[in-house]
């Protein structure tokens, strides 16, 4: 059988769910220890890695030409809100405290469920075509539980993996962000049992709660319970930014017997070695969004203190209304930021590093088997190894460029962006081919600029991100 670079997606059988896939000759960074890096083959069948080594055939399968391209697991968003996707681009000059004025304090209470939908379903595809598979969307604008079944419905039609945090509504932000008292939305017991009951299914649930800086002690005991009692994992915002004296909530919550595997802690820049060390001990996890909190001013980003003291770090994007959606500018900021500061102190002492801290396979490694793990879906994808879920994302390069496969995982960290994502598979379908998204959903992209204009204007600032002087 000829190979793909010759043929369409359609043509080869790719969208034929039933035929097996193998792609050959391809640069495979597995992420699997066992299974190691190697210039090989993988095959795919039913939707799993069946297989992957060398010279591997299957009859009657499309096959993927992998010559000079690399294969990773497909990127793991630990943190993102997707529901900003039509305001997107307007936040990149604001501070944290503008971002909370005019976002949470205004923005969200004009979102309508439609607008939900449309936001979310193109983040999704956006985060797919930037060769993410799976992302956890932290959903804080569920001011009806139409607002949910929106933001749900688009990501079952996206076609993404995804971990649907459920949060708050985003109409009042002292009611729900201030010291809050109010108990988590009872809808998500509803959506439990109903939409989102099934952990074995490619959308599962999430509780995002506030978290002891923005709800009261027993509010914040009970939503990390509600959550437990569901079966199902919660994450929180922590100790970033600096609004008067440090309260080490970290700390409370661990002598509570609040943090576990099953929570996930985002930022925690304020966190001091102790409360850090307690969390990995207990095993959360924490999720560096390193371009945002730098330019927010939540604090440095704590990658290098939670690897020192031996803890998952996972990246994710975060607020899409100001920085970056994509993993490949958030692996750079997090190994380039934790260089910048280690060589800093070596300054400070008059001598230079002779070894540089961070590895591009450390940040690969925190960008995609980190991330699996942080939301409890290790078992099923993060690593190309055998009897996981195909989530794939295979790179390639220009021609007419020089190569920078001296080093394929410095190739991927270093050199490439999502103009680079060639082809991604999620489950063993594949949602990109040769550079182009396989779905295009004109509809919601003609209205999207209409709803992101509609929803500023109301909110009282301009699309440019201009605020009233």
């Amino acid at each position: 059988m000829s190979d793909m670079s010759s043929e369409t997606a359609q043509g080869a059988g790719l969208l034929d769910r039933g035929r097996p896939i193998l792609i050959r000759n391809a640069h495979l960074i597995t992420m699997d220890e066992r299974v190691g890096d190697l210039l090989g083959d993988i095959l795919v069948k039913d939707g799993k890695i069946a297989a992957v080594g060398r010279d591997l055939s299957c009859e009657g399968a499309a096959v993927i030409d992998g010559t000079d391209r690399v294969v990773i697991p497909g990127f793991v968003n630990s943190h993102i809100h997707l529901w900003q996707t039509v305001i997107k681009g307007c936040a990149g000059d604001w501070s944290f405290g503008e971002y909370l004025q005019y976002i949470l304090g205004a923005a969200g209470k004009h979102y309508g469920p439609e607008d939900v939908r449309v936001a979310t379903l193109l983040g999704a595809l956006e985060q797919i075509d930037a060769g993410v598979t799976t992302v956890y969307d932290w959903s804080h604008i569920l001011n009806t539980p139409d607002h949910a079944d929106g933001a749900i419905d688009a990501l079952e039609q996206s076609g993404i993996r995804a971990v649907f945090g459920h949060g708050t509504p985003g109409d009042d932000i002292a009611r729900w962000w201030y010291q809050s008292r109010e108990p988590h939305p009872q809808d998500i017991v509803r959506i439990r049992r109903t939409r989102l009951a099934s952990d074995e299914a490619l959308v599962t649930l999430g509780l995002s709660l506030r978290g002891p800086d923005y709800a009261v002690p027993e509010i914040n005991r009970a939503d990390i319970e509600l959550a437990r009692s569901l079966g199902i994992m919660s994450s929180m915002h922590l100790a970033a930014g600096v609004f008067g004296e440090y309260m080490p909530h970290c700390r409370a919550m661990g002598e509570a017997g609040l943090l576990g595997p099953d929570v996930n802690l985002t930022h925690c820049n304020r966190l001091t070695d102790d409360e850090i060390a307690m969390a990995v001990d207990m095993g959360a996890s924490i999720s560096v969004t390193p371009e945002v909190e730098m330019q927010m001013g939540h604090g440095l980003p704590v990658t290098g203190r939670v690897k020192a003291a031996g803890g998952r770090v996972t990246l994710g994007t975060d607020v899409v209304s100001s920085v970056s959606a994509d993993m490949f500018s958030q692996m750079r900021f997090a190994v380039q930021a934790q260089r910048m500061l280690e060589n800093s102190k070596s300054h400070a002492l008059g001598c230079m590093l002779e070894r540089l801290p961070l590895s591009a396979r450390d940040v690969l490694n925190y960008a995609t088997l980190q991330g699996a793990k942080a939301l409890g879906l290790a078992s099923r994808i993060g690593s190309i190894t055998p009897a996981k879920d195909a989530d794939l994302t295979i790179l390639s390069w220009p021609s007419h460029h020089s190569s920078p496969l001296a080093d394929p995982v410095q190739a991927v960290v270093f050199h490439a962006s999502l103009a680079n994502v060639d082809t991604v598979m999620i489950a063993g379908r594949v949602q990109k081919f040769r550079h182009r998204l396989l779905r295009s959903e004109l509809t919601e992209r003609h209205q999207a600029t209409q709803i992101g204009r509609r929803i500023m204007t109301a909110a009282g600032f301009q699309p440019s991100g201009r605020l009233p002087t």
